[in-house]
């Protein structure tokens, strides 16, 4: 380990972020109340690469937008390391540290219309992060760059002049992408940025998010409960659970065929998917438990498959193929079918 807490391997071998058992607790009650610790998140394991959309998918409550404002800075880890580029993050202290941080990677939120000043025409939030993270580009330049960054998300730099009010929910979120690119980030991180869109306008934002990536380089944590536009969009997808991790790997693979109990709640609940996805009528509905959580499986009071190790033995991911599965009896099923098939036999030749 170097000085500052980084590890020897160079910034070549480091994918563009990576998180280390990244844990985040609330505090619960007043001076008089018995304490509880809300578990938000836990020992939660994260890569992304360059020009790489990962879904983040979960139902409410699951932690993803921790997980996110982890990643921007806005909540400090309880525990865990973030190591951006091989860089250690948890040192990161002064605001000129903070800037350029923010500047590599932004923030697109859920709500367009909240995350917009309505005081200001649309052209003020990406002008303002211009002179905030690139003063290299001068006064009279910034007024092209904003109008570069809009025509790349698909919006007319006729309409740098327009106010929230006047613009629609998509065109809304599309400026919330072009306050982002502003900065020319390496990586968006885009909370359930389709979720308060109409079903016949996500398709565009998410071809958008697409473009991003091949034409301006940049990589996306796309943060979601709907697995059809993760399943459309991103090269990975990482299955969330009550704070803890639970699945991951590539897109097809985990979408196409589940291991874990959760995943495949969650495909079942699509209308697409129904007459696919193997029924888990077992599902009682019973919320996860995040407050003091005891050890075990999160997910087995409502898992048909849990066993008795499943409430003594919290499951850590485990390589199953190209995919990680936090799961006892999915790794145990994957080892049993690993035994069985039969191995060619040695012959000298």
């Amino acid at each position: 380990m170097g000085a500052d807490g980084n590890s020897d391997r160079t910034v070549a071998d480091e994918p563009l972020i990576r998180t280390v058992d990244l844990t985040r607790h609330f505090g619960l009650g007043g001076l008089f109340a018995k304490k509880q610790v809300l578990h938000a998140v836990d020992d939660f394991n994260l890569t992304i690469h360059e020009n790489e959309i990962v879904a983040l998918v979960g139902e409410s409550g699951s932690g993803k937008s921790t997980v996110a404002r982890m990643l921007a800075r806005v909540y400090p880890p309880t525990r865990g390391e973030i190591y951006y580029r091989g860089r250690l993050l948890n040192k990161l202290r002064s605001r000129k540290d903070l800037l350029w941080y923010r500047g590599e990677v932004a923030m697109v939120f859920q709500d367009p219309f909240s995350a917009l000043n309505p005081v200001f025409r649309v052209s003020h939030g990406v002008t303002r992060n211009l002179a905030l993270h690139r003063p290299d580009v001068r006064r009279d330049q910034r007024r092209r760059e904003a109008e570069r960054v809009f025509e790349s998300v698909g919006l007319n730099a006729k309409m740098l002049r327009r106010f929230p009010y006047e613009m629609s929910g998509g065109e809304r979120q599309r400026v919330g992408f072009a306050q982002a690119l502003a900065v020319r980030p390496k990586l968006i991180l885009a909370d359930e940025p389709v979720s308060m869109l109409d079903v016949s306008i996500r398709a565009g934002v998410l071809n958008m998010m697409s473009n991003l990536r091949d034409q301006e380089g940049v990589s996306i944590l796309y943060i979601t409960h709907d697995l059809a536009s993760a399943r459309y969009v991103a090269d990975r997808v990482l299955v969330m659970y009550a704070g803890h991790l639970v699945e991951e790997g590539p897109t097809e693979t985990i979408l196409g065929d589940p291991k874990h109990p959760y995943t495949q709640l969650l495909l079942s609940a699509v209308a697409e998917s129904r007459q696919d996805a193997e029924s888990i009528s077992g599902d009682t509905g019973e919320p996860p438990k995040v407050i003091n959580p005891s050890e075990g499986c999160r997910f087995r009071w409502r898992c048909p498959y849990a066993i008795e190790k499943c409430s003594q033995v919290t499951p850590r991911p485990t390589p199953i193929g190209s995919r990680q599965v936090a799961c006892h009896v999915a790794v145990a099923q994957a080892e049993a079918n690993s035994a069985a098939v039969p191995t060619a036999p040695i012959t000298n030749t």
